[in-house]
């Protein structure tokens, strides 16, 4: 069996890549482990038949790709859903803060809680739309230009926008600060920076980091919302991987389920194919390729598929030293007998039209404290968390009248504290994932009032079931490796791991990485695109005619056509309150 290119392993970025390289005129195949593509975007039935749940991807970022035009996902059933409030975060007293696609919500919203933020928030938009050409520019470059590992927070035109807020520092010393830091020197009101700062949290720039955390809190959380809307798909995320999978397929590429690689092979130095596991459907044959791309995170790919004895010594200890004890979450997962209804509600309704916020976490000197906690192996006492109700945008997940939700929170992979408690490590997440679901179960009925009474049953994915459920995402880490100030931009995912001036060739020749690279693992398919184009171009079937639509183009022309409130209840539509 030979190809042109061996796509290892079937997630949504590998998918991504293998579907513009069979467009672009190569052989293609992909082989993966599992029955079925899609490891971190899937939805499936854990308890009673007809409710479905996503046991990871839950926020759809690929309307920001060109893959949605080019591939023609939504040709290929891709039908993305949203509600019109894209993100919501609760506060004790029964207030809550909105970011929505529609600029003048979010801007009342903001007003309504701290009128001095919701000035600047004007003048920041103001700012971005006088300086659209440049912004948008910036973005595209920074997730589907192989330049973009090298630009950091300068995606935006910092200098101006400083200036423009009457500020006194420079875009170096913004671009040096932590997310918290750039929040604190832009904003007044903690509802406004914690709103922030979550967004950029679960959008795997933690805020807690230097140079990583200050774009995130300007970037992902500035353009939630507009840029960056949070969708879902009818049938659930795992839509999105069948709309790859037929796209791959339609291009005449192939994919081998049940079919593990075991090892890469590699001759006079350079990657000729792989070997499969001889347990899967093909057994332990060959196969052959002029290209290899590896949709494993790094340290699967090459202590795993490569070994010591491949690689030699340095690398494999620098390869090892590989951090994944960020970006990983313990995962709640509720069927629910209706919706649960938010105690802010009653002053700001629209909290009702949105699927995706997050709760806790009232001030930034919490979430410092959080984050503290985070990086130095302790489970927080502030239950700071995700929170969504996905069948508010796609009701088919659930029979009529249930509701699905999932509540999503942070821990170290490794706890070595709990309440005062000494523990043991990994090894202890069978025996505290009860009690900790307990805990995040009742903070989220204090925000939801009665929510515990609506559960018919739960579902807990912790770290360690996690990474069983997909062995590449070591420590259960979900974004290909944590993303740290050493471990982020062209030092991703190890300084010299892929050449300079790249996004996804390795220093082993022939060899690519459509995981573990810039700009990280996540549903907006920007790593896969990026690790396509370049094997593309140096296989010499780049072209126009494949590569044509450019980032943000679908989301932009589709924004205002994309279905909403489909499983919003009547009462709450009937309600126009946006502001707390």
């Amino acid at each position: 069996m030979e190809y042109d290119v061996v796509v290892i392993g079937g997630g949504i970025n590998g998918l991504t890549a293998a579907g513009y390289l069979a467009a672009s005129g190569l052989s293609v195949g992909v082989f993966e482990r599992r029955g079925q593509c899609g490891a971190h975007c899937d939805t499936i039935e854990v308890g009673a038949p007809g409710i479905w749940h996503n046991l990871h991807a839950t926020w759809l970022l690929a309307g920001m790709n060109p893959v949605m035009e080019d591939l023609d996902l939504p040709g290929h059933g891709l039908e993305l859903v949203a509600t019109d409030v894209a993100y919501a975060k609760e506060f004790r007293g029964g207030t809550n803060l909105l970011l929505s696609a529609d600029p003048q919500v979010t801007l009342d919203s903001i007003s309504a809680l701290s009128p001095a933020d919701g000035e600047t928030m004007r003048r920041i938009g103001e700012f971005f739309v006088e300086h659209w050409d440049e912004t948008i520019g910036g973005l595209r470059s920074f997730f589907t230009s192989s330049a973009g590992p090298a630009m950091g927070a300068s995606v935006l035109p910092v200098d101006g926008f400083l200036k423009a807020l009457g500020l006194s520092v420079g875009p170096d010393e913004l671009e040096g600060m932590s997310g918290f830091e750039a929040l604190d020197l832009i904003f007044e009101s903690d509802e406004l920076k914690t709103t922030l700062a979550s967004v950029s949290w679960f959008a795997g720039y933690p805020p807690i980091h230097r140079r990583i955390g200050a774009l995130g809190a300007l970037v992902a959380g500035g353009f939630t919302g507009t840029l960056f809307p949070v969708n879902q798909a009818t049938g659930g995320s795992h839509s999105l991987t069948h709309a790859l999978v037929r796209a791959v397929v339609g291009n005449g590429g192939e994919i081998w389920t049940t079919s593990a690689v075991d090892r890469i092979i590699v001759e006079g130095g350079r990657a000729v194919g792989v070997h499969l596991d001889p347990d899967g459907v093909l057994g332990g044959i060959d196969v052959r390729a002029r290209t290899v791309l590896s949709n494993l995170t790094a340290v699967p790919t090459f202590d795993r598929l490569l070994g010591e004895d491949v690689i030699g010594p340095t690398w494999a200890s620098r390869i090892r030293s590989y951090g994944y004890d960020e970006q990983v979450v313990m995962a709640v997962n509720f069927a629910l007998s209706g919706d649960p209804e938010f105690a802010s509600a009653q002053r700001a309704p629209g909290v009702q039209r949105c699927f995706a916020g997050c709760f806790g976490g009232e001030t930034l000197d919490d979430l410092r404290r959080f984050g503290v906690d985070l990086v130095t192996g302790v489970i927080s006492d502030i239950t700071f968390a995700n929170w969504y109700v996905p069948t508010r945008a796609d009701p088919t997940q659930a029979p009529d009248g249930v509701h699905t939700a999932t509540l999503w929170m942070d821990v170290p992979a490794a706890p070595r504290r709990w309440r005062g408690e000494r523990l043991g490590g990994w090894e202890e997440w069978p025996r505290i994932a009860g009690q900790l679901a307990d805990e995040m179960t009742d903070a989220f009925d204090a925000y939801a009032p009665g929510f515990k009474d609506l559960v018919l049953e739960r579902f807990v994915m912790t770290p360690a079931d996690q990474e069983r459920n997909n062995p590449s995402a070591v420590r259960g880490n979900w974004f290909g490796g944590s993303m740290l100030p050493g471990q982020s931009f062209s030092n991703r995912p190890v300084p010299g791991v892929v050449n300079g001036g790249s996004v996804s060739r390795t220093f082993v020749p022939n060899l690519y990485l459509s995981n573990s690279v810039h700009p990280g693992g996540m549903t907006w398919l920007a790593s896969g695109y990026l690790a396509a184009a370049e094997i593309a171009q140096d296989m010499g079937t780049y072209s126009n005619s494949v590569w044509k639509a450019q980032a943000f183009d679908w989301c932009l022309a589709h924004l205002g056509s994309i279905p909403k409130n489909r499983g919003v209840a009547p009462r709450w539509l009937a309600n126009d309150g946006g502001a707390a």
